[in-house]
C-alpha cells in the first residue's frame, strides 16, 4: 500500500511497527516477532561518527540575512559530541531520523523509510558518560515506520504506521505500540493498538493514560496505561501533534488549529486558530508555562496563550526556501530550540518574548529537535542523530563571586602582562594568553578554535573547559609554550592536539580534575606536569613515563 502523507515538509511517509511471526536467534542479533534488536557492541559501534565533534558556535545573522563565518559570545558554550549515522535495513536501505524521547541517561531515537516503502527503527542511546555516547541497542522494524515515540512508566509508547499488505488484522496503516522496556532497554514485549487513519503522527503519555492523534480524518485516542485498552475518542482532522499540561490535552491540527480538551473527559474546553499548513507535514509544540509554542512551516513559529488563545509572537524563517520550514520546537532551561529544516536550528533565549541568539553551527538539515538535561538531539534525515552538549558549571566556586561575565567579543587576546578574569558561561571563537598575562575564568568555557599561552602566561580555569574541533587532517591545538603555565580545577576537554612546548606546565588543582585529549600529544623537552587528576584517555599517560610525573 503506497504512503500519502508527509514528514517533515518533504519526506513521503506514513508509520508502524511489525508483529509477524520469524524466530530466528543469535547471541547478540534477535529476530522476533518481525523486530531484529541487534546488542552486538561492535557493529553498533560503526555508526559512531566523530567527524564534526568539537566546540559549536552559535552563529549570527550579519545585516544581509546570510550567516556570519565566525560566532561571536554566547552564554551558551555547546559541544557536538558525536553523530550516529542512520541504520540501514534487512535490504541495505539506509533510513531516515524522525523523532527523539529521553528518559534519564537514554535518548530513544525513531526512524522512517521515505517514499513508498514502509521500513523503520528505533535506537537506545546511552550518555551516562557525557562525552562518550554510546549505542547500546538498535531494533529493525520491517514493513513499518516509525513517526514518534515517548517514555511512560517503564514502556515506550510508539506511533506508527504498518504496511497494511503485511498484517490481515490491518485496515488502516495507524497503529500505536505499547513496548515494554528491560532496564530502558528494547523487548519483544509489546501491546499493538489499530487506530483510524493512515498514520500515527504523535504520542504523549502521563502516569495512568498514554495518547495518540492520527493524521488525515484521525482522531485523539485516550488509553489505558495498565490495560493498554482505547479508553476515550474524539474525531478530529489533519492531527500533527499531541501535548499534556496537568490537566490537559492539547492538539494541533494542520487545518482547525489548536483544540484543548480535559484530560479525564475529553471534554473540548478551548480551541483557537493557528497558520493553516501544508498538507500531511509533521510538525510538534511545547509548553511552556501559559504558552503554547507551535511550529508552523513555512510560516515559522507561533508562540500563544494556552489559556486565552493570543498569539504573543511570529517568529517567522529568516531565508526562504522550499525546504525551509520549522518542523519542531524544544524547550530546556531558559532556552528554545527551533528546528527550521534546510534552515538550521535557531536558539532563542526564553522570557517574556523570545530572543534570537543565532543558529547553531552544524551540517545538515534540522529536521525535529528534543533538548534535555545537558544536551540537544537533533534528527537530521539520513544525516542520522547530532548529540550536542551544552557545557554547564556543575559547582559554583565562591571565590569567583567577584568576576564579572565575559564581553570582549568573538576573539579573547590578553596583551603582555594584562590580568583579566571571567565567571560564568563562555562561548568564544579563540584565545590568546601573550607573554606574562594572566587569565582565569571560573565556570565554563568553550573554545572552538586555538588556544595559545604564550611564554610566561597563566590560565587559570576552574570548573569545565571544551576546546577544538575533532579533525583528523587539520587539527585544532591548544598550545602551551615556554614557561606558560595552564592551572586546572575541574575538567577539560580537548578536541585537537596537545602540544606542549620547551617548559610548559600544566598544574591540577584539588582531587577531582581530569584531562580528556581526543587528538595527539606534541611534548618537548622539561614539560612539567604537575598534582592528582584523571587523564580518560590515557593521553598523557603515553607521552609521559611515570618519572616524568609529578604529583
Amino acid at each position: 500500500m503506497k504512503k500519502s502523507v508527509y514528514l517533515f515538509s518533504f519526506l513521503a511517509i506514513s508509520l508502524l511497527i511489525g508483529c509477524d511471526n520469524n524466530d530466528e536467534t543469535t547471541n547478540n542479533n534477535q529476530s522476533i516477532n518481525n523486530i531484529t534488536i541487534t546488542t552486538d557492541q561492535n557493529s553498533l559501534n560503526q555508526r559512531l561518527d566523530y567527524t564534526n565533534s568539537g566546540v559549536i558556535s552559535i552563529e549570527n545573522n550579519n545585516p544581509t540575512g546570510k550567516l556570519a563565518n565566525t560566532s561571536a559570545t554566547t552564554t551558551l558554550p555547546l559541544v557536538q559530541i558525536a553523530e550516529i549515522n542512520p541504520p540501514v535495513d534487512k535490504n541495505g536501505r539506509t533510513l531516515q531520523a524522525s523523532h527523539i524521547t529521553v528518559n534519564g541517561n537514554y535518548a530513544y531515537v525513531s526512524y522512517i523509510m521515505r517514499g513508498d516503502i514502509y521500513s523503520g527503527a528505533i535506537d537506545v542511546i546511552d550518555v551516562s558518560d557525557p562525552y562518550k555516547p554510546k549505542l547500546v541497542t538498535s531494533a529493525l522494524i520491517a514493513d513499518t515506520d516509525i513517526t514518534s515515540l515517548t517514555y511512560s512508566n517503564g514502556s515506550l509508547i510508539i506511533g506508527a504506521a504498518k504496511d497494511v499488505d503485511t498484517d490481515p488484522l490491518l485496515v488502516n496503516p495507524a497503529i500505536v505500540i505499547n513496548m515494554e522496556l528491560n532496564s530502558g532497554l528494547l523487548t519483544d514485549k509489546y501491546k499493538i493498538n489499530y487506530l483510524e487513519s493512515r498514520v500515527t503522527t504523535d504520542v504523549a503519555a502521563n502516569a495512568s493514560s498514554y495518547f495518540a492523534v492520527t493524521g488525515d480524518n484521525g482522531s485523539l485516542f485516550k488509553l489505558n496505561t495498565s490495560t493498554k485498552a482505547i479508553t476515550g475518542k474524539v474525531a478530529e482532522e489533519d492531527l500533527r501533534s499531541v501535548a499534556l499540561s496537568s490537566d490537559k490535552v492539547i492538539t494541533l491540527s494542520g487545518t482547525k488549529g489548536v483544540n484543548v480538551y480535559n484530560q479525564s473527559t475529553l471534554a473540548l474546553q478551548k480551541n483557537f486558530s493557528t497558520s493553516t499548513d501544508v498538507s500531511g507535514a509533521k510538525r510538534t509544540m511545547e509548553i511552556d508555562g501559559t504558552k503554547l509554542l507551535v511550529s508552523e512551516g513555512y510560516n515559522g513559529l507561533g508562540v500563544y496563550d494556552i489559556n486565552t488563545g493570543s498569539k504573543l509572537q511570529t517568529i517567522n524563517i529568516a531565508i526562504a526556501g522550499e525546504d525551509n520550514v520549522t518542523n519542531a520546537v524544544s524547550i530546556n532551561e531558559g532556552y528554545a530550540f527551533v528546528a527550521n529544516g534546510a534552515a538550521g536550528l535557531n536558539v532563542y533565549q526564553s522570557g517574556n518574548q523570545l530572543s534570537l541568539l543565532g543558529t547553531l553551527g552544524i551540517s545538515g538539515s534540522s529536521n525535529y529537535v528534543k533538548s534535555s538535561g545537558n544536551y540537544i538531539y537533533v534528527a537530521s534525515g539520513k544525516g542520522g542523530l547530532k548529540i550536542i552538549k551544552m557545557e554547564k558549571p556543575n559547582t559554583t566556586f565562591a571565590n569567583c563571586s567577584q568576576y564579572g561575565i565575559y564581553n570582549q567579543g568573538k576573539d579573547l587576546i590578553l596583551n603582555s602582562n594584562e590580568i583579566k578574569s571571567y565567571a560564568g558561561s563562555t562561548a568564544i571563537n579563540s584565545t590568546i594568553v601573550n607573554s606574562g598575562a594572566v587569565l582565569t575564568h571560573c565556570g565554563s568555557i568553550s573554545i572552538q578554535n586555538g588556544l595559545t599561552l604564550n611564554s610566561g602566561s597563566t590560565f587559570n580555569m576552574t570548573g569545565s573547559l571544551a576546546q577544538g574541533k575533532y579533525q583528523l587532517s587539520n587539527p585544532t591545538e591548544l598550545i602551551i609554550n615556554n614557561n606558560a603555565l595552564l592551572q586546572i580545577e575541574g575538567s577539560v576537554v580537548i578536541w585537537g592536539d596537545l602540544r606542549l612546548n620547551s617548559d610548559a606546565k600544566i598544574n591540577f588543582i584539588g582531587n577531582n580534575s581530569s584531562i580528556t585529549i581526543y587528538g595527539k600529544v606534541i611534548k618537548n623537552s622539561n614539560v612539567t606536569i604537575t598534582g592528582n587528576y584523571t587523564d580518560t584517555e590515557n593521553k598523557l599517560y603515553l607521552n609521559f613515563p611515570l618519572k616524568e610525573k609529578i604529583s
